[in-house]
């Protein structure tokens, strides 16, 4: 029988996960921190304690799908134009 490379080998986990920050999605950890510093801009320091919170709420929606914010970002982008 010939040499052939086995391509049924499944793929390393690693490169099939996604980047997560605290727990949540990249897009949703970026648009919190985002919102978070530009109310901390217009009012003081102490708003921080709002980005901590919205870390907070998305870790307890993403406890079971981590993707869960990433998918619901992706459906608020998505235009609403039906071309026919």
């Amino acid at each position: 029988m010939d040499d052939y490379e086995d391509y049924s080998q499944p793929v390393h986990v690693s490169l099939m996960e996604k980047k997560l920050f605290f727990g949540i999605g990249e897009k949703a950890f970026y648009i919190i921190g985002f919102i978070t510093l530009i109310i901390c801009a217009l009012t003081t320091i102490y708003a921080i304690v709002i980005g901590i919170v919205g870390i907070l709420i998305c870790r307890i929606i993403c406890k079971k799908d981590p993707l869960t914010i990433d998918f619901a970002l992706e459906n608020l982008m998505q235009k609403d134009v039906y071309e026919g």
